[in-house]
């Protein structure tokens, strides 16, 4: 199976590309720019010890079969709408967490959630999963921290297997969340969980049900 990650080069980005690569994925790094993601696939794969290949994200999305979008929320929308045609092919993980900061982070989903969104401009095979992960934690490859990834769609098909891929990832644990709606909930825990953390003096919280 190939996992491309796209507009993985930032910190969720690096976090996923170098954990699938270990456990065992064919990982993919796309980028508006292609030397970007030639870079940081170089970068990657020194992590890892592992071959992480750098690509522009069309194509990046053609030769995957599973793609992430770790990519700006503001421009989401406009980027799906234009890869359609590829991205409706393929099962499309959406960890993306509309929000802004207004003293505080507050949540701004546009329609219902931010998968939903993806959703109705691509089909049900759009599955949402890791918007509670703390990105920075997550990159930083010294340490493996435990959480839970609640994992929400409508086709179950494509849930089992963006489950299959959570659970590959050392000390990660898949839970079934429900129908694409439930979205809504678990995206806006992460603004919250950015003020808790902020209120009391904490950093980089995650969630673990227990």
């Amino acid at each position: 199976m190939i996992i491309s990650i796209v507009g993985g080069t930032g910190n969720l980005g690096k976090g996923l590309a170098v954990r699938l690569a270990l456990a065992g994925y064919k990982v993919v790094v796309g980028s508006r720019m292609v030397e970007k993601a030639e870079e940081k696939a170089k970068e990657y794969s020194k992590l890892c010890g592992c071959k992480i290949e750098g690509l522009s994200n069309d194509k990046a999305i053609d030769i995957c079969d599973v793609a992430i979008l770790t990519i700006p929320w503001k421009s989401a929308l406009d980027f799906v709408k234009n890869y359609r045609d590829s991205l409706s092919k393929k099962i499309v993980i959406s960890p993306i967490v509309p929000m802004v900061k207004e003293g505080e982070f507050v949540y701004k989903p546009l329609n219902g959630s931010m998968a939903e969104s993806i959703a109705k401009i691509l089909g049900n095979k759009v599955v949402s999963a890791f918007q509670n992960i703390p990105a920075k934690r997550f990159s930083n490859l010294n340490e493996t921290p435990e959480f839970d990834v609640i994992v929400c769609g409508d086709n179950e098909e494509a849930k089992a297997v963006v489950m299959e891929i959570v659970n590959s990832i050392e000390r990660l644990r898949a839970l079934d969340g429900g129908p694409l709606s439930n979205s809504r909930i678990v995206e806006s825990l992460t603004p919250f969980l950015i003020n808790l953390a902020s209120r009391n003096g904490l950093k980089e919280l995650g969630v673990k049900f227990v």
